[in-house]
Formats: C-alpha cells, sequence, structure tokens
C-alpha cells in the first residue's frame, strides 16, 4: 500500500464507475474534461471537488470524463 502523496490523470470511459470507499486522506480533483459524479452531485468541466479524510463516497461518469487527482493517501474500498 503506498502512502506517499500521488498525483494521476485519470480518464473515465462513458458509464466508467468507482465503488464505494472511503478516503484516508485528503481527495482534491479538478475535471478538465466531461462530467463526473458521486452522490452529492454532478460535477462539469473545471470543478474543483474536495473530498475530506473519513468521507466515503462511490464515482461514475456517465459521459465519461477527464480528471487532474490529488491523494495524499490510498483509499479504502468498501464495496467491489
Amino acid at each position: 500500500r503506498r502512502e506517499n502523496p500521488a498525483v494521476a490523470l485519470l480518464r473515465y470511459a462513458p458509464g466508467a464507475k468507482v465503488p464505494r470507499h472511503r478516503h484516508t486522506g485528503l481527495e482534491t480533483i479538478l475535471v478538465l474534461d466531461g462530467v463526473q459524479s458521486d452522490e452529492r452531485g454532478d460535477y462539469a468541466t473545471g470543478t474543483l471537488i474536495l473530498n475530506p479524510e473519513g468521507t466515503e463516497h462511490s464515482v461514475w461518469s456517465d459521459p465519461g470524463c477527464t480528471v487532474l487527482i490529488q491523494w495524499e493517501r490510498p483509499v479504502d474500498i468498501l464495496e467491489e
């Protein structure tokens, strides 16, 4: 399990999903293209999303999207 901060450019195919997970550190996401969604709503291009340590959610993108993501520590997957 990687414990160092990391940054990635992620491209979600249309209909892609990430199972419910818990954040073990701050996660910061910038939506570069498309729409990313979770239980709190839909985030269009240009949206900055902050997921603090301890928060839980699942993620999906109906149309597909590209995001720049930075996380302090890996997430804990809660369901497959």
